[in-house]
């Protein structure tokens, strides 16, 4: 008898309340779930565990995409109620959030978000296996990719050929390209782009997205299309101002602005961000 194949459950946030419209997903089989990301404020991590509690799965592992804090720092609040699942990464991806957390904990838990932010440190098992497995089912991990962050690694779920795509991908909303300071690490984000669209997913679960969530595999190229539009802009402009303008008029009424803001002023203005981590990146100069 074949096992019914793994379903997917996503919560995303909302753009307001720094929210930053960022999806968690659930893989979930008749009896056990894995959650991928955690959220990032207190009050939608609670909102996320009310979707998790109606579904009626033992939540066994927390598996984190990257080392951006919008996608685990909301982790004490899951853990409240299942203080048993494990938290994961992907080999040195699990270092990089391990080293990052305190950090993480006081700019953005008590610097930015105060009450709604984390205070509690957790560690991050290091996954050296290419595959999760979830009620004898395989979740694939295709390696690590350069996405919004230097290092990420996404998910396959190859029965349903479902591809949970984090920050290497993001819908119908402005992307955070602050972290690409270099014409290297661009084409390591459009190479990364190429070999997921080869893959030639059915569902495409993006890291950050507007209210529309359609989850198709178009988001990859509304990704590769925004990062050139925003290049082509960058030649053209004189400051960040002009190419938040000129990246307006493109894209206009696009939710997540502030990752159009911190992008302009980092890549433009050379604006050195105290939010920045690792501090090897703060020190990083653009240089297109």
């Amino acid at each position: 008898m074949e096992s019914t194949p793994l379903k997917t459950k996503v919560f995303l946030s909302s753009d307001k309340q720094d929210g930053f419209g960022v999806t968690s997903t659930i893989i979930y089989g008749e009896q056990e779930a894995i959650l991928v990301d955690a959220q990032f404020t207190l009050a939608n991590a609670h909102r996320l565990v009310a979707e998790l509690l109606e579904l009626q799965r033992n939540l066994t592992t927390i598996f984190i995409t990257h080392l951006h804090p919008d996608h685990y720092l909301g982790i004490e609040v899951i853990k409240q109620v299942w203080p048993e699942a494990r938290i994961i990464a992907y080999r040195e991806i699990a270092d990089e959030i391990n080293d990052a957390w305190d950090f993480k904990i006081a700019w953005w838990g008590r610097t930015i978000l105060k009450k709604n932010g984390a205070t509690i440190k957790f560690t991050a098992e290091r996954l050296e296996e290419e595959v999760i497995w979830l009620e004898g089912q395989p979740i694939e991990i295709p390696g690590v990719m350069c996405g919004d962050c230097i290092e990420i690694a996404p998910l396959w779920i190859p029965a349903t050929r479902t591809l949970i795509a984090s920050d290497l991908v993001f819908s119908d909303c402005h992307v955070w390209l602050a972290d690409m300071r270099t014409p290297e690490r661009l084409q390591k984000w459009l190479a990364s782009l190429d070999r997921l669209e080869k893959m030639k997913p059915e569902t495409v679960i993006p890291g950050h997205s507007s209210s529309t969530l359609h989850l198709m595999p178009s988001a990859i190229s509304f990704t590769r299309r925004y990062i050139h539009d925003f290049f082509r802009q960058f030649a053209k402009a004189s400051d960040g101002r002009e190419l938040q303008e000129n990246m307006d008029r493109l894209y206009p009424e696009m939710p997540l602005r502030i990752c159009l803001e911190y992008s302009c002023r980092i890549l433009k203005d050379h604006y050195v961000w105290p939010g920045d981590w690792p501090l090897s990146l703060r020190e990083m100069p653009a240089t297109f």
